[in-house]
């Protein structure tokens, strides 16, 4: 049945992929497959710090493939730079999408959709039907998000719909993922509890402090005040991995008693800390990595530009730092706070 299913799935992404490569006729503006590229000037330019750069201008061809001139051919005049930080590189066979006469943008939504299909079919070959369970979880919690966000233009304040968001992500997710059980309550109990332990951290250390330490040059182009942006931000950027702790542990602990129902409280203590230092360290880890991503352009162009590493990290990865130490607290907070919850619950209330 697996196989079936996997085969049916393949097929209708091949389908997908075919109508997304050919929908041009979706689309108001121009769409224009290149066939030819012709670089007919090459400058160098240099910076005030005498780093150069190469600037091409490039005679792009190609057939209009929507609209009333379809079936014509067209060239464009395009500039592009070596970095490409500002423009795009195009070679033949892509499609561009045309404002007037000049180029707007790759078309890239065969891209975006073949990415999703792989996903999509990778993640039920793994993980089966609960697989394609957690895809629905994503696009509800996903909506929740968005409805937040409105909610917030419409007056309300952000850190209670971020707090009322982050329960419902908890509750949604782990439903959807463990079914209703006492794994999924413990989970979603330990989740909650440690998101509000760090949310009264983090308003006391606020309260202290009142953001000394922090910069938020990377926030200058908000047109809100920053600080009422971070409490938020630092708590959705941690819920998903304490949710993946706490879960872990009471999945953990679960076997452990189904295995065993003589087991003391004092050996599921034991087990569950060995299971928490495995799991704290690749964890962290995992946060660190995403942010440090995250940075990684600005960081290449900040020391490309004369920037020293210790100037880089005290101007512009402070807030990067700050998220990264937030998750990894809230990460270590959940491994004692899911096991006394989750040993409560599988133990009726034996600790």
């Amino acid at each position: 049945m697996k196989k079936f299913n996997c085969i049916f799935l393949i097929v209708i992404s091949v389908l997908v992929l075919l109508f997304t490569y050919n929908d041009d006729f979706l689309y108001k503006n121009e769409i224009m497959k290149i066939t030819k590229i012709d670089t007919i000037k090459e400058d160098i330019e240099q910076n005030s710090l005498g780093l150069s750069e190469k600037y091409y201008t490039k005679n792009i061809t190609g057939i209009i493939t929507n609209g009333k001139n379809k079936g014509t051919i067209k060239s464009i005049l395009y500039e592009e730079s070596y970095s490409s930080v500002v423009t795009d590189k195009y070679k033949v066979g892509d499609k561009v999408i045309l404002d007037k006469n000049s180029i707007d943008n790759l078309k890239r939504d065969f891209y975006i959709v073949l990415m999703i299909l792989l996903f999509i079919i990778l993640i039920y070959i793994v993980g089966e039907v609960k697989g394609l369970l957690s895809v629905l979880s994503v696009i509800i919690n996903s909506f929740i998000f968005y409805l937040g966000l409105m909610l917030y233009f419409k007056g309300i304040d952000i850190l209670f719909i971020t707090v009322i968001e982050i329960i419902s992500f908890s509750i949604i997710s782990l439903f959807i993922a463990g079914g209703i059980n006492k794994k999924t309550i413990s989970a979603i109990i330990s989740t909650v509890t440690s998101i509000i332990l760090i949310l009264l951290m983090l308003l006391i250390v606020v309260k202290l402090t009142n953001y000394k330490g922090i910069t938020f040059n990377d926030l200058a182009y908000l047109t809100v005040p920053a600080v009422d942006i971070i409490l938020p931000e630092l708590l959705i950027g941690a819920v998903g991995a304490i949710m993946d702790v706490a879960i872990t542990i009471s999945s953990s602990i679960s076997e452990l008693i189904d295995k065993d129902k003589n087991i003391t409280l004092k050996n599921l203590n034991k087990s569950s800390k060995e299971i928490g230092k495995d799991i704290m360290s690749t964890m962290s880890n995992v946060l660190f990595f995403t942010y440090i991503c995250a940075g990684l352009p600005i960081f290449v162009l900040a020391i490309r530009n004369g920037f020293t590493i210790k100037n880089f990290i005290t101007t512009n990865f402070t807030l990067e730092l700050t998220r990264f130490l937030v998750g990894s607290i809230g990460i270590l907070a959940s491994i004692p706070i899911a096991t006394f919850i989750s040993i409560k619950i599988f133990k009726r209330g034996e600790v």
